[in-house]
């Protein structure tokens, strides 16, 4: 019995391109409207749906057209590197581990700065899981230059458009190195996507 890397050519990449379906479909034909799910720690909030609407919803075409790039860009290289339905494991729970740390640190800043504003900090749309993935796709070598290409791409987004959420592309990012150095490392790391078959 001989394993041999099977050849042919590369797999449509399935749940990137159904992820950005269902994200253009919901700006569309929105569940409810976007300005009402935007995850905050306001108490008015259910927070735990907003974990599960916030992130496929979208304010605006240019935010949404943002989004669905980035989208194409990371998902379909991290796809072909672990696999479709791997990838729907990682952008599932990376999807509510980024909110939930947006919120973590919401509450952080409230409690430490005294300010009760920081409740209607909110997150809204996929950029948060999109850093997530692109930490997670980063090679060893580029690493180290990716992260600090997210948080500028972050600090720069932030401070030209005044809606965009630092602390949702933090969490992003932070989450991406957790999967990288966690147990779930060997999971995400990118490498060759090996196929075989039997001899």
């Amino acid at each position: 019995m001989v394993l041999a890397k099977q050849k042919g050519p590369t797999p449509w990449p399935q749940a990137t391109v159904g992820t950005m379906i269902l994200i253009i479909s919901l700006f569309l034909w929105p569940l409810v409207d976007p300005r009402k799910i935007c995850l905050s720690l306001d108490p008015a909030n259910r927070w735990w749906l907003l974990l599960l609407l916030a992130p496929v919803h979208h304010e605006s075409p240019w935010h949404l057209a943002c989004n669905v790039v980035g989208l194409w860009m990371t998902g379909r290289r991290l796809e072909q590197s672990v696999g479709t339905g791997l990838l729907l494991v990682l952008m599932s729970s990376a999807t509510l581990f980024t909110g939930f740390l947006h919120l973590a640190f919401n509450l952080a800043k409230e409690v430490t700065l005294q300010e009760r504003c920081r409740r209607a900090d909110c997150a809204l749309g996929f950029s948060g899981v999109l850093f997530a993935m692109q930490v997670m796709s980063s090679s060893e070598s580029f690493l180290v230059g990716n992260l600090l290409l997210c948080l500028a791409e972050s600090v720069v987004a932030s401070c030209f458009t005044p809606k965009v959420s630092f602390s949702g592309h933090l969490a992003g990012v932070l989450v991406g190195l957790v999967y990288r150095s966690g147990p779930l490392r060997d999971l995400s790391q990118p490498g060759p996507r090996r196929k075989y078959e039997l001899r």
